[in-house]
């Protein structure tokens, strides 16, 4: 009873702290920059045509990016009415969500940490800004955040569950900004797995029915969007996915170490804690290797 009580105190705070600092003056400031306007005029247009396949801006198609963002501001319009600032709400949204499922998946497997851990998570530059802005980076960071707990999870205690999630949330994330989602978490499992030295941990991840559930899920809005819109393979996948990560089509140059100074102040209040505990696991796992002869 205690601990039912806890939780619910716990979780009612999360709450209270992701209203505020997520949702509260949503509305202070007008839509900013290039993104927030595009992409709230796309959910404008799509709503009002009543179509959720093609993304349009100026009656012309914008096959930019997929429909995740502009799916939820379609429902956040729909259910506020259309205003500026309801753009930013599915942010907002899947910010929250990945908070708490930061905070259950700590609570189930590092007992003790969970509190903290929601808190600090959301309470860096980078989540509240993304969280605070009307576009598709925070729909993208919650859902893939959200796969690779369940990953974890899956990992630590072997239960088909969190593999079913891990599949959910990455096709969602792959709804959110493509294939960078799928490609990005198989990166990191294969680094994980040859760190282990256990390959087999990649044949494993590669879960039949999982695959299914992400094929289902996730290539249904690809195959229609390209059924009406034949220029969607080049402009989406071929311009806007493979040209703007291996050429500088789109005029973003930037040297190899440009993204450390940008995480370094992305994880403030919290950079030297953070740096100090990669530091410190770096630490032990070579005492770990040299304890057992790696």
């Amino acid at each position: 009873m205690a601990e039912t009580r806890q939780r619910l105190h716990e979780t009612l705070l999360i709450g209270v702290f992701c209203g505020f600092f997520f949702f509260y003056g949503l509305s202070a400031v007008g839509l900013l920059g290039a993104d927030e306007p595009r992409y709230a005029q796309v959910a404008r247009e799509m709503l009002a045509r009543g179509d959720w396949v093609t993304p349009t801006l100026w009656g012309k198609p914008w096959l930019e990016k997929p429909p995740l963002f502009y799916w939820g501001a379609m429902i956040s319009y729909w259910l506020l009415g259309v205003r500026d600032w309801v753009a930013r709400v599915p942010s907002a949204a899947l910010a929250t969500l990945m908070v708490f499922g930061l905070y259950f998946f700590l609570r189930r497997f590092f007992r003790g940490a969970e509190l903290g851990g929601a808190f600090i998570a959301a309470s860096t530059v980078a989540i509240l800004g993304f969280a605070r802005g009307g576009e598709t980076d925070m729909s993208l960071a919650a859902c893939f955040t959200l796969a690779m707990l369940a990953w974890l999870a899956w990992h630590v205690n072997g239960e088909k569950k969190f593999l079913v999630g891990f599949y959910f949330f990455l096709a969602v994330a792959t709804l959110a900004k493509g294939p960078v989602a799928p490609l990005l978490a198989g990166l990191i499992i294969a680094i994980f797995a040859a760190a282990q030295r256990e390959l087999r941990i990649v044949a494993r991840t590669l879960w039949w029915p999982g695959l299914v559930i992400f094929i289902v899920m996730a290539a249904p809005w690809f195959v229609l969007v390209q059924a009406r819109n034949p220029q969607f393979f080049d402009e989406f996948l071929l311009q806007h996915n493979l040209a703007r990560f291996t050429t500088n089509l789109y005029r973003h140059p930037h040297p190899f170490w440009y993204y450390l100074p940008v995480l370094l102040l992305g994880l403030f209040p919290w950079t030297v804690f953070s740096v100090a505990g990669c530091c410190d696991t770096i630490k032990r796992w070579r005492e770990l290797e040299e304890t057992t002869g790696g």
